[in-house]
């Protein structure tokens, strides 16, 4: 999206986000302008979970599931997230 004009967008929004927060970025693809955006805001240190190859293709082969949270599932949801990417990155899967 950020090729049909909401960069802007995004970098005023995440310059206003506070350092204290967690960040957590999803991309389909991972474009420059994407890469440029998570080097300048996330942490210097991020784990990058990839599904599939580095090409700028979406994976068809990706099954993408929304849902919908009240303020504290969504809170309980990310933490176990979290959790679980930590755990992933410990035993070397990403």
């Amino acid at each position: 999206m950020l090729d049909m004009g909401f960069e802007e967008d995004v970098n005023f929004t995440l310059g206003k986000t506070s350092l204290s927060h967690q960040m957590v970025m999803f991309s389909a693809t991972w474009p420059a302008a994407v890469h440029r955006l998570a080097q300048e805001y996330m942490d210097l240190n991020p784990v990058k979970v990839v599904i599939g190859s580095e090409d700028l293709a979406a994976n068809h082969d990706v099954m993408q599931i929304v849902e919908d949270l009240d303020e504290r599932a969504r809170y309980e949801r990310l933490t176990a997230f979290k959790f679980s990417l930590h755990w992933l990155n410990r035993m070397g899967s990403i």
